[in-house]
């Protein structure tokens, strides 16, 4: 594994967020300075759910519906997922990182949201890892495979999986990766900081299933799955974080793993059987393993801070855990 190609950069000695608490402790971006993580829930869940409502009610004839038209080829569950991350999760990161960090700190984190030069070995990782293990464990466990037209294929997979990662998945882990995970693996482990992201991570997703015909068991069942598995991508995806400093490579795993699980993915469209599920699941967790156990060494000799973003000076530790919050 070839490590980020560039030194990471100090920060300065001081941050816009920090002299904001020093000079007026009582305002409202101060307090929002003081709890960045806290902050970003309660902007972001009471956003969300009520711009994912519309979709979802319009769907059950709630609420007129003429409006939906104007989401040609969308359906329900992609239309709230769009609302999600325009009118919710990216509005939340911005205006939180600014009353943090200032404007300097908003164009860091989108810095770090395109930061491409990770290494060609954890590019190769990145694309290939999940989607290799996951058919390779789906035919060990009994799935066959099916004969596919290469060339229609690969272009129907790329086009999606670009799709995705541009509208929603690099929107998306600029806010839980770049800003809510990040300052918690400040502060914890990188399993605890997982854990702690995985549970709003799992939340927020939680209305599109009101989607279609639902029971209290099913949304029970729905939770309980949702920690589970976000859980244990979360573990990954922050393993990616520390390892490469780099939004953008969390934001491609995520879109990987998409489109190596999902029924319109790149494994669905090449083996016919269920055995697939449980093969994602298996793959992402041998990869995570793997993935963390390189970075564990790797963060100690480049000297980054275990969240992957550039180190503090030490002098500043005690801000960083205040900020974890």
């Amino acid at each position: 594994m070839t490590p980020p190609t560039s030194s990471p950069t100090l920060h300065p000695p001081w941050t816009p967020g920090a002299d904001l608490r020093a000079s007026n402790p009582g305002g409202l971006r101060a307090w929002v300075a003081r709890h960045p993580v806290t902050s970003f829930l309660v902007l972001a869940f009471g956003l969300a759910y009520p711009v994912m409502a519309l979709p979802i009610l319009a769907d059950h004839g709630v609420i007129a519906d003429g409006w939906m038209s104007a989401f040609p080829g969308l359906d329900t569950e992609r239309v709230a997922s769009i609302f999600l991350v325009f009118f919710a999760l990216l509005p939340a990161t911005v205006v939180v990182t600014w009353a943090v960090d200032g404007r300097d700190g908003v164009r860091s984190l989108m810095a770090r949201a395109l930061r491409w030069r990770i290494g060609l070995g954890w590019w190769l990782l990145i694309l290939t890892g999940l989607p290799v293990l996951t058919l390779a464990g789906a035919v060990a466990m009994g799935d066959t495979f099916r004969s596919v037209d290469v060339w229609p294929f690969m272009v129907a997979q790329v086009a999606g999986l670009l799709v995705n990662l541009v509208l929603i998945n690099i929107l998306e882990e600029t806010g839980w990766a770049g800003h809510v995970q990040s300052r918690l693996q400040r502060r914890h482990t990188l399993v605890v900081a997982a854990a702690l992201t995985a549970v709003p991570f799992a939340l927020v997703h939680m209305p599109l299933h009101f989607i279609g015909d639902f029971t209290v068991g099913s949304l029970t069942t729905a939770v309980v799955t949702l920690l589970i598995v976000c859980t244990i991508v979360r573990i990954l995806l922050g393993g990616v974080l520390r390892g490469t400093g780099s939004v953008l490579a969390v934001a491609v795993t995520h879109t990987m793993f998409n489109r190596s699980n999902n029924d319109e993915g790149i494994v669905a469209g090449l083996v016919d059987g269920d055995a697939r599920k449980l093969a994602g699941l298996l793959a992402v967790i041998a990869l995570g393993i793997l993935v963390v156990a390189i970075t564990r060494r790797g963060a100690r000799v480049d000297g980054a801070a275990t969240d992957g973003s550039p180190a503090r000076a030490d002098t500043h530790a005690s801000t960083t855990r205040r900020e974890a919050s």
